[in-house]
C-alpha cells in the first residue's frame, strides 16, 4: 500500500512539473511586456511644512496643459493680515533617484487673513514626466505688507527631505518688509 502511495505521489509531481514552467514562462512574458513610459497627466507634490511659516501649503499636483505643467495647490492663511504671495522651490527627482530639475518660481495672489484659496500658477513648466518621478515643494518667502517670512537654507532642507533625512527640519524667519511697506517721514531707530 505505500508503495501505491509512492506511485500515486510520483505521478502528481510528475504532472504538476509539468504545469510549473509553463506558468513561470507566461508570468516572465507579463512581465516583459510592460507599457512604455507615457507622460503624467496629474503628479503628485509631496510638501515640506516649514515651521512658524504664515501659510500651510496642501493637496499640491502639477497638471499637463498644452503649455507644460502648472502647479495647483491650496494655500491656507494662519494670520489675521493678508498674504500678497509667495515664492517656492520645486525639485524633481527621477526614476534612478538623480535630482532632475530644480525650479523656484514666485505666485503673486491677495489671500484674506484666515482664509483658504486654491492657487493655480500661472508659470508653465516644460517636464516630462513619467511613472517613478518624485515630485517635492518647500515655500522660501511669504510676504504680506509688514513682514517677509523667509526659510533659510531651504534648498538643504528640500534635499534632505527628498533623500529622506527627516531630522533637518525647516523653520520661518520673520523680517520687516521694507519693500512694500510705506515708509512715514518720521522713524525712530
Amino acid at each position: 500500500m505505500l508503495y501505491v502511495f509512492g506511485k500515486t505521489f510520483t505521478a502528481v509531481f510528475l504532472l504538476a512539473s509539468l504545469f510549473i514552467p509553463v506558468f513561470s514562462v507566461a508570468g516572465q512574458r507579463k512581465l516583459a511586456k510592460s507599457p512604455k513610459a507615457e507622460t503624467l497627466e496629474i503628479a503628485p507634490v509631496e510638501v515640506v511644512q516649514v515651521l512658524d511659516s504664515p501659510v500651510n501649503v496642501s493637496e499640491a499636483v502639477l497638471s499637463n496643459t498644452d503649455k507644460g505643467y502648472v502647479l495647483k495647490c491650496s494655500i491656507t492663511n494662519n494670520l489675521g493680515t493678508a498674504i500678497n504671495g509667495l515664492d517656492y522651490l520645486l525639485l524633481v527627482i527621477d526614476a534612478n533617484n538623480s535630482s532632475e530639475a530644480g525650479i523656484s518660481d514666485t505666485e503673486k495672489f491677495k489671500l484674506k487673513g484666515y482664509d483658504t484659496h486654491t492657487l493655480v500658477s500661472k508659470t508653465h513648466f516644460a517636464l516630462k514626466l513619467t511613472q517613478g518621478y518624485r515630485l517635492f515643494l518647500i515655500t522660501h518667502r511669504v510676504f504680506d505688507g509688514e513682514s517677509i517670512w523667509e526659510v533659510p537654507k531651504a534648498v538643504k532642507a528640500l534635499q534632505a527631505f527628498a533623500s529622506g533625512d527627516y531630522s533637518v527640519t525647516p523653520r520661518a524667519t520673520r523680517i520687516t518688509n521694507l519693500v512694500d511697506t510705506p515708509i512715514s517721514g518720521k522713524r525712530i531707530f
